[in-house]
C-alpha cells in the first residue's frame, strides 16, 4: 500500500476515488440483486475490510506519538473522516489528542480497580464508577471534536466553507474577498470578507483549504498537491510576499522563496515541481529554541534565474524592478552598467528603509535621481 497523499486521503480515496465504506455499501447492494454471486461478493467485501485494516495500521504507524496510546486510540472513532484528519493533524493537534488518550486510560484504570471489588460497592464506589464512565465519554468527545473542529460550526458556515473549497478547486488560489464577492457564496447574516477569511483560516484545512503563498489568499490541496491554475502568477505572489531577488557582492545573481512550517514546506515543494528548477533546502532550524522549521527554494544558476524571472515578471508587483535589473545584469557585458544594476537591485531591496537607503546612496556617492535614471534604462 502506497504512502498517503498530501491531502491526507486514504488509499481507497486516492486510488479508487471512493472510501472503503462506500465500496462495501455498493457491494452489499450488488449482493441483494445478484444472489447467485453471493459468495464471491462476500469474499470481495472481506478483501476490502482487510485492506481497510491495513490502512488503519499504516495511519497509526505514521503518527509518531501513537505507539504509546494504541490501546486507547482503538477505542475511539476511526472512521474514514477521522483517519484522514488524524493523518493531517496528528502533529498540530497532538496536545488534545494525547489528552483524550490519557483521559481514557485513567477511566479504564479506575474501572479496572472498581471491578476487582464489585461485590462490596458502596456509594463512593458507585460515584467513582459514574465519574469514570463520564471521563470515558468526555475522552471520546475530545478526540472527535479535536479531529473534526468544523462540527462545532452551524450548517450554513460548514456549507460556506465547502463551497469555498469548490471555488478554489475550479479557479486556483483566491483571496477571501474574491470568494466572498463571487455568486457561489450565499451571504449569511453578518458574514464579511474578513469573517470568511477567519473561518477559512481556522477550519479550512478540514476540507483541504490551506493558506496561499500571498497573505490573505487560500488554495485547495488535492491528492497530487496544490491546485494552481496559473502557477506563474502564484509563484510571483509568493516571491513578492516571501521571496528575494539579489546580486551578491561577487556579482552572483540570486533568487529564492522562504516559508515556514508544514504548509510552507508544501508550497516550496509544489513550486519546485511546477517550475522544474531550483534547489530545495528543507527543515532548517533558524533559532535553536523554536520548533517551527524554515524551508527555502533557492535559484543559483543564471539559466534557472533567467527562466524563473522571465516567467514571473509579468505578474510581479513589488519586485519587478529587481527582476528586470537582474535579467539585464545577466545579459550585460559593460562593467560600469553591471555595477549600476547591482546597486539598483540592492537599493530597491532597501527602499522601504529610509535610513538604510540613504546610507547606501552616501556610500556610493550618488543621488536618488541617479538611481531613477538607472531604472529608466531598463
Amino acid at each position: 500500500m502506497s504512502a498517503f497523499s498530501k491531502s491526507g486521503d486514504g488509499w481507497f480515496e486516492e486510488n479508487l476515488g471512493v472510501s472503503a465504506t462506500e465500496i462495501v455499501s455498493r457491494l452489499r447492494k450488488a449482493r441483494r440483486h445478484n444472489k447467485e454471486d453471493k459468495h464471491d461478493i462476500d469474499a470481495l467485501i472481506q478483501d476490502v475490510r482487510t485492506l481497510k485494516a491495513m490502512e488503519v495500521e499504516m495511519t497509526l504507524k505514521s503518527v509518531d506519538w501513537a505507539n504509546d496510546y494504541l490501546g486507547e486510540i482503538r477505542n475511539f472513532d476511526l472512521s474514514d473522516k477521522t483517519l484522514k484528519s488524524l493523518r493531517k493533524f496528528s502533529d498540530t493537534r497532538k496536545v488534545n489528542l494525547v489528552k483524550a488518550c490519557i483521559m481514557w486510560r485513567d477511566a479504564e484504570n479506575a474501572l479496572s480497580i472498581l471491578k476487582e471489588h464489585e461485590e462490596v460497592w458502596g456509594d463512593e464506589e458507585k460515584k467513582a464508577w459514574v465519574n469514570a464512565m463520564t471521563l470515558r465519554k468526555d475522552a471520546r468527545k475530545m478526540w472527535k471534536s479535536t479531529l473534526s473542529q468544523m462540527d462545532r460550526l452551524t450548517d450554513k458556515e460548514q456549507e460556506t466553507i465547502t463551497k469555498c473549497a469548490r471555488l478554489l478547486k475550479d479557479n486556483g488560489p483566491m483571496s477571501a474577498r474574491a470568494m466572498f464577492e463571487s455568486d457561489t457564496i450565499q451571504k449569511m447574516p453578518g458574514l464579511t470578507a474578513n469573517k470568511l477569511s477567519k473561518l477559512l483560516s481556522l477550519y479550512g484545512e478540514e476540507v483541504d483549504i490551506v493558506n496561499g503563498a500571498q497573505r490573505g489568499t487560500f488554495v485547495k490541496m488535492e491528492k497530487d498537491g496544490l491546485v494552481l491554475k496559473d502557477p506563474y502568477a502564484y509563484a510571483a505572489g509568493f516571491l513578492d510576499a516571501d521571496g528575494y531577488i539579489s546580486i551578491t557582492g561577487r556579482g552572483e545573481p540570486r533568487a529564492g522563496f522562504i516559508a515556514t512550517g508544514t504548509r510552507g514546506r508544501t508550497h516550496c515543494e509544489q513550486l519546485q515541481k511546477t517550475l522544474g528548477c531550483g534547489v530545495l533546502q528543507l527543515d532548517q532550524k533558524v533559532y535553536k529554541n523554536t520548533q517551527r522549521s524554515q524551508h527555502r527554494l533557492q535559484f543559483y544558476s543564471k539559466d534557472d534565474i533567467g527562466k524563473l524571472l522571465n516567467h514571473l515578471l509579468p505578474h510581479l508587483k513589488m519586485k519587478s524592478t529587481q527582476a528586470k535589473a537582474v535579467l539585464a545584469f545577466i545579459q550585460e557585458d559593460d562593467p560600469m552598467r553591471k555595477e549600476q544594476l547591482q546597486r539598483l537591485v540592492k537599493y530597491s531591496n532597501w527602499s522601504d528603509d529610509k535610513a538604510k537607503s540613504q546610507t547606501l546612496l552616501a556610500e556610493w556617492g550618488v543621488s536618488t535621481d541617479d538611481v531613477a535614471k538607472w531604472q529608466e534604462e531598463l
